[in-house]
């Protein structure tokens, strides 16, 4: 039940545009009384076919150095704005908010 409520708050916040899953987990952790747990949230993200992962952000980190984070959008986010996409193929979205799938700027995806 829980993660019921969770999955639907997490397609509800991916509505307008993708994010990354520390967005997603402070949205949750701060909107929801009980929250989730950043494995948790993983589970759901990775297992709801609804949820699909566009890409990767870098992160740097005082004590670990870089990292990459996962971005996250709804199938219907994407089938929307990039008719085109094929799934495992990064989406980029510029300063101004313009969409391209990054195939082939990025030499073939992730």
């Amino acid at each position: 039940m829980k993660t019921t409520r969770i999955r639907e708050k997490i397609k509800k916040f991916l509505g307008d545009r993708p994010r990354n899953t520390a967005e997603i987990l402070e949205h949750i952790n701060s909107t929801m009384r009980h929250g989730t747990t950043s494995q948790q949230l993983g589970n759901v993200l990775s297992k709801d076919k609804d949820i699909v992962k566009v890409g990767y952000i870098k992160r740097s980190g005082i004590l670990s150095g870089g990292y990459d984070i996962c971005e996250w959008a709804t199938r219907t986010w994407v089938s929307s704005n990039c008719p085109g996409w094929e799934e495992g193929t990064p989406i980029i979205i510029d300063q101004e908010g313009n969409v391209t799938t990054g195939a082939s700027k990025l030499n073939g995806g992730f």
